[in-house]
This record gives structure tokens, C-alpha cells and sequence, in this order.
């Protein structure tokens, strides 16, 4: 039975030699759609340093920011996982109608009700905690928030994938950060 599951620990393998891991080249900010915005926002979080552990991973960390574009209309936030074993990040949030006037969100905010969230890697709207695969080391967790020049409007509450159809063309900035965490 371990032969089997032998993939799960080598990094950048997924059920052979053909299928890789997500990887930080898929993430939003990597986009090509956003390979011309500005990364002109600071993003920044009091639970980790960027690219350390992060201090808690019960509820969602708190966000603050700075440096938004005078003619935002609204900002996104996404957080992803780029370490595990599928072809795409894991969506852990999608926040994707925050007031541009807002200069942060508290930690647990991303439970959907500080802010309206678009659906995640699991299908639901909130936040999914941070638990990669015992014994599959450390996944990085990015953060990417955008600001967008228009209101979007959705008829359903977004994927990672219908947000960035939709914003594409339309996003003044964007900041990203990240952190990490291991079982």
C-alpha cells in the first residue's frame, strides 16, 4: 500500500512522472492576464512574516494594506495553496467585495461575515485553514490582493476562476505575501 501512495511525499509528482504539483508559477500574480499591473499595494499581515510560518491557523489572519489606487472601486483578496498534489492551487478564500476605503480585515474576517466571499477550493464560501498532508512538508499559502477600477457583479458568488476572467483587463494593482505551514 505505501508504494502506492509513494507520490504524496516525493515533491512535484502527482500520480507519476506527467502530473506536477500546482506551483508557484499558477498562482494570481503570475496570472499573464495581470503580467502588466503594477505591484504598487503593501500587503502585509501581524500573524507571520512574509514567507515564515504562520502563528495560527484556527481562523483566517488579519490583513492590512496600503498604496491602493486613488480610482478603486473595489478590491479582491485571494489566498491560495500552491504545494499540493493537483494540477491548480487550492483556494482556501476569495474575498472579492471589499470597500476600497478599507485599509485592512481583522483575523477571522474571511468566515464570510466581515466580508462576501466567493466560493473556495471546497465549494463553500469561507475560509479553509491551512492542513496540508501529514509527513508532505511545508506548503506555501500566497495572498494576492487586487484592486479593481470596477464594481463586479456576479450572479453567484465567484470562483477563483470566474474572478479572474471577469477582472482581467481591470485590476490598478496588486500586492501578494505569503506564508507557510507544515504537519
Amino acid at each position: 500500500m505505501m508504494r502506492w501512495f509513494g507520490w504524496l511525499r516525493r515533491p512535484g509528482r502527482l500520480a507519476g512522472p506527467s502530473r506536477q504539483y500546482a506551483g508557484p508559477e499558477l498562482r494570481v500574480a503570475e496570472d499573464p492576464r495581470f503580467a502588466y499591473v503594477p505591484r504598487t499595494i503593501e500587503l502585509r499581515s501581524d500573524a507571520f512574516r512574509d514567507g515564515e510560518p504562520l502563528a495560527r491557523v484556527e481562523v483566517s489572519p488579519p490583513f492590512e494594506w496600503r498604496n491602493v489606487p486613488a480610482e478603486t472601486k473595489k478590491l479582491a483578496l485571494v489566498m491560495e495553496d500552491v504545494d499540493v498534489p493537483f494540477p491548480r492551487p487550492l483556494v482556501h478564500a476569495i474575498a472579492y467585495d471589499i470597500d476600497p476605503s478599507a485599509t485592512a480585515i481583522t483575523a477571522g474576517a474571511l468566515d464570510g461575515t466581515q466580508v462576501t466571499m466567493g466560493y473556495n477550493g471546497s465549494g463553500r464560501q469561507s475560509y479553509v485553514a491551512p492542513d496540508p498532508l501529514p509527513g508532505h512538508g511545508p506548503h506555501r499559502y500566497y495572498i494576492t490582493l487586487l484592486a479593481i477600477d470596477f464594481i463586479p457583479q456576479f450572479d453567484q458568488p465567484p470562483t477563483r476562476e470566474r474572478l479572474l476572467d471577469v477582472i482581467a483587463g481591470h485590476v490598478l494593482a496588486l500586492a501578494e505575501t505569503h506564508f507557510t505551514a507544515e504537519r
